[in-house]
């Protein structure tokens, strides 16, 4: 059923968007059925001085940054976490593993501008993960770039071989 909000004609069509009578958009008309608005009383105002306390800080409060951690009361507890907490970084032995596929998919002639590459940034990968493990990741994706880079550096070697013989 729809309405018309100018002249409050009822039209039982719901294909029938416009009023007949005076051409107005029609509206919905709202069901019978629904129940009533419920209007609530305002809400209660409280005593400001019952639950304000201004002796002690809330227990929940986190500290200033400028706070100094010996000033904290013995009861409360730290509620933050850093910033930003940092990774591994695993870029070199990413990019030797790329590099390293890479060699081997351009089976042909891939391995010297790809295998080459995947064994230097391997090598250098596998040895910053060794040397300084809390900074540095992915020893074995540099590892595995290796590997891949050294087949596909020598896949390349044999085609040469084999063009260079026939």
């Amino acid at each position: 059923m729809k309405i018309c909000p100018a002249c409050q004609q009822t039209y039982d069509d719901d294909y029938l968007n416009f009023c007949l009578t005076d051409g107005a958009t029609l509206n919905h008309a709202p069901k019978d059925d629904a129940p009533p608005t419920v209007y609530m009383d305002r809400a209660r105002t409280t005593n400001e001085m019952n639950w304000r306390n201004t002796n002690t800080p809330p227990v929940s409060a986190p500290m200033s940054p400028w706070q100094n951690p010996s000033m904290q009361q013995p009861d409360q507890k730290q509620m933050y976490s850093p910033p930003f907490a940092r990774g591994q970084d695993q870029t070199l032995p990413i990019i030797s593993l790329v590099l390293g596929i890479l060699s081997v998919v351009v089976c042909c002639y891939g391995g010297i501008p790809f295998g080459i590459p995947a064994l230097i940034t391997g090598y250098l990968g596998f040895n910053n993960a060794n040397n300084n493990p809390q900074q540095y990741g992915g020893r074995e994706l540099a590892l595995a770039g290796m590997v891949v880079g050294g087949v596909g550096f020598l896949i390349t070697l044999f085609f040469i071989m084999l063009a260079v013989i026939t």
